[in-house]
């Protein structure tokens, strides 16, 4: 069980086909795990998180302040990462900052 929970954490990280396929997973897990859960809705919010930061640095090239936007893009790929370990390991390992607002407000996934 716990090995089909970390496959199911660690392909949520894998683009958004990953995270579909990874939902598919966990429909059909038995029982429903709280770590594929819990890795679903952290890599859900970076999901959201890098597609506005994608759009933000587009924005600061238009405006010639292309840096700040891949300082931004930069930081963004450190919490997957981070996010990514941690479903690697089987551990429930908050993305730093927002990882908790990720819980708190993503409950419609489930």
């Amino acid at each position: 069980m716990q090995d089909q929970s970390r496959l199911i954490s660690t392909v949520s990280y894998i683009t958004i086909v990953g995270w579909i396929i990874a939902l598919i997973l966990r429909q059909n897990e038995n029982p429903k795990s709280e770590l594929s859960l819990f890795h679903l809705r952290q890599s859900f919010g970076l999901i959201i998180i890098s597609f506005a930061a994608s759009i933000a640095q587009a924005i600061l090239v238009g405006i010639s302040l292309g840096l700040i936007g891949r300082v931004i893009l930069v930081c963004v790929f450190a919490l997957w990462l981070i996010g990514l370990i941690g479903a690697i390991q089987g551990r429930f390992t908050k993305v730093p900052f927002i990882g908790d607002w990720f819980q708190e407000n993503m409950r419609f996934i489930g």
